[in-house]
């Protein structure tokens, strides 16, 4: 949640609240999206031999990193470092034992990874938005007082 409302103010929250918020679920959404896809990738090696089983998991998140770096080109996805936050919490998550297994990462429960950071990524950028607005009002406050 706190690194969502810290990319919902890096995203100009403070002047562009509505445009910031979308932009603040768009990016970091995205990114652990593709984590979350990355994830059961890993967990489903096509590869047996040991040298491409070891290489399969750092190859793929780096091609993924990639392609998510690429789509800076794109306005809608232009700040990469939140699409990199939101990858990185995704595997935050699922460095708690137990939880990088398929059945968890398909489940509808808060233990898979994509439906929690999802929810703290909603929270976070309306916790956001609502500090934001909470700002400008009392900014106005600030200035018909004195």
């Amino acid at each position: 949640m706190f690194i969502t409302w810290a990319c919902f103010f890096h995203i100009e929250g403070g002047i562009h609240k509505n445009q910031a918020y979308f932009a603040t679920l768009r990016h970091i959404g995205l990114g652990a999206f593709a984590s979350w896809l990355s994830a059961l990738l890993v967990i489903n090696n096509p590869f047996s031999g040991a040298m491409a089983a070891q290489l399969w998991a750092p190859l793929l998140i780096a091609a993924v990193i990639a392609v998510l770096m690429r789509l800076s080109v794109i306005n809608e996805y232009s700040v990469t470092p939140a699409i990199v936050y939101g990858y990185a919490s995704i595997w935050a998550f699922l460095s708690v034992p137990g939880l990088l297994n398929q059945q968890t990462l398909l489940s509808l429960s808060f233990e898979n990874a994509i439906l929690a950071i999802g929810f703290c990524v909603v929270l976070g950028a309306s916790a956001g938005y609502i500090n934001a607005i909470m700002v400008s009002w009392l900014c106005k406050l600030h200035f018909k007082l004195n």
